[in-house]
């Protein structure tokens, strides 16, 4: 795993306060217990958090206070991290109530799995023609998941694999593939519109041990929701399958696309999703395939954008703030991203940080019809090899793939933003459409009119936040 190039710097003034003789068992410890800390936050590199806190994770009782001795001396503020700690375990245990796939470490993969599908949504990302392509064998889909799941193994990682579309129903092996997840113990979930869920159905996916399902719909007004989604009686099917998953004890959410047509729905859409059992999890429209082509009629603007991740935003916090903050990577905070609003103190950073931002590489990737792998959960330009070829582990250690997580590599007027640690520039999907460059900024930031960023030092220091510098005497 990478580390920050000042991070390991000052790893190295902690080795020096370690007794030698106890050097050589100790310092592989910590490297351990600082990268578990890392996963936990789904960060890119390993920072000054992940060793410090990890420090305290390993070392015994009788020898703690020599080591915050230690740490005082190099200017590091130790109780704060103490503080840290404690919020970042007790975020730990609130977490194992949450289905398992949500927990961090894991990257979900939309897999790409038929283009077959009942209805005709405006927003599709996943089609742009009338006629579906070839599909992969089941073979095929069972072997990309195994390298996939070996790869992620070998970098202290798991993955969950949710059937796409297309309308993944519809695929009459469907249940072959998820009983090759059961019988390996692989986290996997579906997304459907619905129509095809059925008790037996549902009966199928409890009996493979399914992580998950998303139900979509995109209005609270079912004739709305017919013309969005090109399907007669669209909001019935959704709410009988969210009706089955209850019944058969299967966790499920909802799946709200944001647009034009229903962004003034957002309070409504939550409280009848919540209503009929489900969690509620928007995603803004992608710029892609069919969304791109009535991209002028639905897509989002900056103003759009901004009236979202506010809402999210809002949301969150106030359920942080009421000590609920363990409920919300699966709920409120996956996916939100770009342009939030920083956190103002440690709490509300730790509840966060691992699912904000842009997903890329981080807690989400897409596998193609053909097996290409996509570096977000949307089809892109720029792909990452073959999943029926490649190595999944080779693909892993790639400097490519490196680089989509560093946020670092950003360009643009993104690349300045205080904002970038925690949004990533946006969706990278989106970018690369509009610009031609994955690494582009994000074009629809609604700070390109009403913020100055030349003053992002000035904004730092109002807040305080998980920095990556410090001060080291």
């Amino acid at each position: 795993m990478e580390w920050n190039q000042d991070t390991e710097e000052l790893f190295e003034k902690i080795q020096e306060k370690i007794p030698e003789g106890f050097r050589a068992y100790v310092v592989p410890e910590i490297k351990k217990a600082a990268e578990i800390r890392c996963l936990d936050r789904n960060g890119s590199y390993i920072n000054d958090s992940d060793v410090i806190t990890g420090i305290f994770d390993i070392i015994p009782e009788a020898f703690k206070s020599m080591m915050v001795s230690d740490l005082t001396s190099l200017g590091i503020d130790v109780e704060r991290y103490l503080e840290l700690k404690d919020i970042k375990d007790r975020l730990r245990v609130s977490w194992q109530k949450l289905e398992k796939a949500f927990h961090p470490g894991v990257i979900h993969f939309a897999m790409y799995i038929t283009d077959r599908c009942q209805q005709a949504c405006i927003h599709c990302a996943a089609a742009d023609g009338l006629s579906p392509r070839p599909e992969l064998t089941t073979d095929q889909w069972c072997k990309i998941v195994e390298n996939l799941e070996s790869g992620l193994r070998k970098h202290g990682r798991r993955g969950c694999y949710i059937w796409f579309g297309g309308e993944p129903t519809l695929r009459e092996d469907i249940d072959e593939i998820m009983a090759f997840c059961k019988e390996k113990g692989y986290y996997h979930a579906i997304i459907t519109n619905g129509v095809e869920f059925t008790e037996d159905f549902a009966q199928m996916c409890r009996e493979n041990d399914l992580s998950h399902v998303f139900v979509s719909f995109d209005s609270a007004n079912p004739e709305k929701n017919d013309k969005i989604r090109g399907f007669p009686n669209s909001l019935e099917y959704t709410k009988r399958a969210i009706d089955i998953c209850l019944k058969y004890g299967i966790f499920v959410c909802s799946s709200i696309t944001v647009m034009k047509h229903n962004l003034d729905e957002l309070k409504e859409l939550q409280e009848l999703s919540e209503n009929w059992g489900a969690q509620t999890f928007f995603r803004p429209v992608v710029k892609v395939n069919r969304a791109a082509k009535n991209w002028d009629d639905m897509g989002l603007d900056a103003e759009g954008y901004e009236k979202l991740y506010r809402y999210k935003y809002k949301q969150a916090i106030e359920r942080i703030k009421k000590g609920e903050a363990g409920t919300l990577p699966a709920y409120e905070i996956y996916e939100m991203m770009p342009f939030m609003e920083c956190p103002l103190n440690d709490k509300e950073q730790s509840a966060i940080e691992w699912g904000v931002g842009c997903l890329a590489c981080r807690t989400m990737m897409g596998i193609g019809i053909d097996g290409v792998i996509f570096p977000a959960g949307y089809p892109t330009e720029l792909t990452l090899g073959n999943a029926l070829e490649d190595k999944f582990e080779d693909v892993l250690d790639s400097q490519l793939y490196k680089d989509i997580r560093d946020r670092k590599k950003i360009t643009g007027k993104c690349s300045t933003c205080h904002h970038l640690e925690l949004c990533g520039g946006g969706c990278r999907v989106t970018a690369e459409y509009i610009t031609g460059d994955f690494f582009a900024s994000f074009p629809f930031c609604w700070h390109e009119n009403d913020h100055d960023h030349s003053d992002t030092e000035t904004h730092k220091g109002k807040i305080k936040i998980e920095v990556q510098k410090r001060n080291v005497k």
